[in-house]
């Protein structure tokens, strides 16, 4: 039996080489299962059916016979697939932080102050010299600076996806009904030798079978979105010292004195009172800062800088959910021979 371009048997009998009456040696089919069109020999029906010839001559003219084939067919699968996922990250920030200072001191001063009289009165003598001396102590202030970096850092994630395809196959069959016709001008005059078959019934009807993806699927690269970072997280500050300028201290006229060292009935006025001045032929006042005594330092506001952020280190990729595209199917290719049925019964 032989399918056309398939091997069903070693023996092909045609249509035209049918003889009136006669029986094959050996029955065949011939079958194009592109077309449906075709003959099978009356004795492959009978062994099929196990009539004789009363009982399929009955079945022709009942036309209860039903003529079907079938054929295993392979066929490729291609899939896109889109896999989501997400990334987190870290990424490092440099800070410089200022921040100012005041520091308060005090400061002892002395006052020596000197002068000559010419009229004779000073110490009992024409020429008299009067001396006098004086301590007191100041306030001041001064302001510093000081500027140190820091270190932070902030986590963060970013959404990703990837595209990736995926191959597979998947078996089927194809069915389809016959049209059929016997030998007419044989059966004038005797018996007819077989079944002509017309064609397909419509398009054959495809079943699909197992499907067998291949694996894994190829992904490409990922691509990501932007980063959404939170909020830095920063140590403390670690100053050094404060760098700071001269101290600003009160003037002489603002300085708390205490009382000159004198002799008695003597009166400093007497140098610095200006009816004296004609008196006077020499006049020294010296006022002489000497030790400072430093106070506590008051810490200021800081004032934060701009953030420098540094390169970012990237953290693991999660996985998310797999999408699945529409599958794409290539052509059917068959996988078999083709197979007739009689009345559901082989061939």
């Amino acid at each position: 039996m032989r399918i056309r371009g398939i091997l069903i048997s070693s023996v092909a009998v045609s249509v035209a080489a049918m003889a009136l009456g006669t029986t094959p040696a050996s029955a065949s089919v011939d079958f194009d299962p592109t077309t449906g069109a075709g003959f099978i020999g009356k004795g492959d029906v009978q062994t099929a059916l196990g009539y004789n010839n009363a009982a399929l001559q009955k079945a022709v003219d009942s036309k209860s016979l039903a003529f079907t084939a079938k054929q295993p067919t392979s066929q490729s699968l291609s899939q896109e697939v889109t896999q989501a996922g997400s990334q987190i990250g870290s990424q490092v920030g440099i800070q410089l932080g200022t921040q100012t200072g005041a520091q308060v001191a005090t400061q002892v001063v002395s006052q020596d102050l000197t002068c000559t009289y010419t009229n004779g009165n000073g110490n009992g003598n024409g020429n008299g010299t009067k001396t006098f001396h004086r301590d007191g102590v100041r306030d001041g202030e001064r302001v510093g600076t000081r500027t140190v970096s820091h270190v932070g850092i902030r986590e963060g994630s970013r959404d990703a996806s990837r595209e990736g395809t995926r191959a597979g196959s998947r078996t089927g069959v194809l069915t389809g009904s016959l049209g059929y016709d016997i030998n007419v001008e044989a059966r004038k005059a005797n018996q007819y030798t077989g079944f002509i078959l017309k064609g397909w019934k419509g398009d054959p009807s495809y079943e699909a079978g197992a499907t067998s993806w291949n694996s894994p699927v190829s992904f490409g690269d990922w691509s990501f979105g932007d980063w959404s970072f939170g909020n830095w997280s920063f140590g403390d500050y670690k100053f050094g010292e404060y760098r700071f300028g001269d101290y600003a201290f009160q003037p002489v006229t603002d300085v708390q004195w205490g009382e000159w060292d004198s002799a008695p009935g003597e009166n400093p006025d007497d140098c610095l009172r200006s009816a004296n001045a004609g008196k006077i032929t020499a006049l020294s006042d010296v006022i002489t800062p000497g030790a400072i005594t430093e106070g506590p330092v008051t810490d200021g506001a800081i004032i934060d800088g701009a953030i420098t952020p540094d390169s970012i280190t990237d953290g693991v990729i999660t996985e998310g959910a797999t999408t699945y595209g529409n599958i794409e199917t290539g052509v059917r290719t068959s996988s078999g021979p083709a197979k007739l049925f009689v009345n559901d019964k082989a061939l």
